[in-house]
């Protein structure tokens, strides 16, 4: 979770034991009442045959002091026998919503 923008932003795996897990935001106000800022995961599972086909999930994010954030990750490609750790790193819109950088 971090704070921007005076609100909460949550970073969730949506879709349990790489069925397949994907990675959605949420946002708060109060951090009580959240609300899903989209229906369409912000990171997805890969396709077929990558190295993330069965799983995104177990997010963390980081703010660095230069003002980047970062999104941690786990990934898989074998019905989570094992992991691969990732990040990307997130820009946030006009609208204080975030999104993976290309």
């Amino acid at each position: 979770m971090t704070a921007r923008g005076g609100k909460l932003w949550m970073f969730y795996a949506g879709g349990y034991n790489n069925d397949p897990q994907q990675i959605g935001v949420a946002v708060s106000d109060d951090g009580l009442a959240w609300r899903r800022v989209s229906d369409r995961p912000l990171l997805p599972n890969g396709p077929p045959g990558s190295w993330n086909s069965s799983e995104s999930g177990h997010p963390g994010v980081f703010n660095d002091t230069d003002g980047t954030t970062y999104l941690f990750y786990q990934g898989n490609n074998d019905k989570g026998r094992t992991w691969y750790l990732s990040r990307v790193r997130l820009t946030w819109r006009e609208d204080g919503t975030p999104a993976v950088a290309p």
